[in-house]
């Protein structure tokens, strides 16, 4: 497949719209039907879905807290957003909808949280293209986008959550330090990524790799900006914890790896049982169907886990050990903060802003049918997905 924008010259500009639009109008269109066609669970909130199908369904679980932050802030009555939600999305939410918006709403914000994700996403699918081309080519390059978005849970790209713009800032970072050699540039973007998650900080891995291998000695003071985020964060609580420590009301809290690796096995043999269920042969409707998949989260999520840790280390003779490292540490939360329930919760929306497994991913593209087979049914999968997240029963 060739794209006239795809050549040295154009930088993959064209190639990266064309799958960013593709992709992006599948979910759209498919989210839409699937909210239609899949009953709702009981955890609906129909304020944030109202009108049914429309770009409100992509509002759903946290993306209900970052609207309700970007409508009226932090620890506002009545609706106390946690402080474990950090600030630029919404700020961007609320900046966007203000001004080409008209009046500000619920309604009108909840629309906004999805047009902003679509909007950095682009942005995000470029800077990963340019990092794999940089190291391994226009083949891995375009592969690692295809990747990334048709992956499973690439739906989240389309949603009220940070994925999209964190992914741009992070990947953008990486680019500036690794293709462009502006270091400078490389830590503003990703002082931001730090005001968009905590884990923005893990970006001073690759970051100071590349000064110490690549730079001037002196250009080692612009890493004191890559956690300028989050410490501007912290000083605005005025309580350097907190937004870790408001966690603990959903029942977050330290854990170490072995704990969490027998909770994680436990949880998921539970989860196995959920679909051999004599009951979901009993009563072959969507609903039905649609439960018993969402029950078995906990298996999905360590089936993610195992499968980017399993990439990471795999890759790790053709990434350099900064982006092995950097993945490793953007999943790793995961395993050292979950919830009794649901000990890996998060791993599969947690793996998209790890854009080296998609690197990874990228260099199956030397065996054409090997990686459109993954291709394949890596978007069947999301399908899937999607359809329990948009009638509100699949939460990462």
């Amino acid at each position: 497949m060739t794209f006239e924008g795809d050549s040295k010259k154009g930088h993959g500009v064209g190639f990266v719209l064309a799958v960013w639009a593709a992709s992006r109008l599948l979910y759209l269109v498919c989210g839409s039907i699937l909210a239609r066609v899949v009953p709702t669970s009981n955890f609906q909130r129909i304020t944030l879905d109202v009108p049914s199908g429309s770009m409100n369904l992509w509002s759903h679980w946290d993306g209900e807290h970052y609207v309700t932050l970007a409508l009226g802030g932090y620890l506002t009555p009545p609706d106390n957003v946690s402080p474990a939600f950090f600030p630029l999305y919404p700020l961007l939410v609320r900046s966007f909808g203000e001004l080409f918006g008209g009046p500000i709403s619920r309604e009108a914000l909840s629309v906004w949280g999805p047009l902003i994700s679509l909007l950095f996403l682009p942005f995000a699918l470029y800077f990963v293209y340019q990092i794999a081309l940089d190291g391994w080519g226009h083949r891995v390059a375009r592969g690692a986008v295809l990747a990334l978005a048709f992956f499973p849970t690439t739906f989240f790209l389309n949603a009220a959550y940070t994925e999209s713009l964190f992914l741009a800032l992070s990947a953008g970072s990486v680019w500036a330090v690794r293709v462009r050699k502006d270091l400078l540039l490389a830590c503003v973007l990703a002082g931001l990524a730090s005001a968009t998650r905590n884990v923005g900080v893990f970006l001073i891995v690759p970051l100071a790799y590349e000064w110490i291998n690549n730079m001037d000695r002196w250009r080692g003071a612009y890493l004191l900006l890559v956690p300028s985020g989050l410490v501007a964060y912290m000083g605005y609580l005025w309580a350097p914890l907190l937004f870790y420590t408001a966690q603990e009301d959903w029942g977050r809290k330290a854990t170490g790896p072995l704990a969490t690796v027998g909770r994680a096995w436990t949880s998921a043999v539970e989860g196995a049982g959920r679909l051999l269920d004599p009951g979901l042969w009993t009563d072959p409707t969507i609903g039905n169907l649609a439960n018993h998949v969402a029950g078995a989260g906990n298996l999905t999520n360590l089936a993610f886990f195992v499968f980017a840790v399993a990439v990471l280390l795999a890759g790790s003779r053709d990434l350099p050990p900064s982006l092995t490292l950097y993945g490793l540490l953007l999943i790793a939360p995961a395993t050292l903060f979950g919830t009794a329930q649901s000990p890996l919760m998060g791993t599969p929306r947690y793996m998209l802003v790890a854009f080296p497994i998609f690197i990874v991913l990228g260099l199956l593209s030397t065996n054409s049918w090997l990686f459109r087979g993954w291709l394949l049914l890596s978007t069947l999968a999301s399908l899937l997905l999607c359809a329990l997240f948009v009638s509100w029963r699949f939460v990462a």
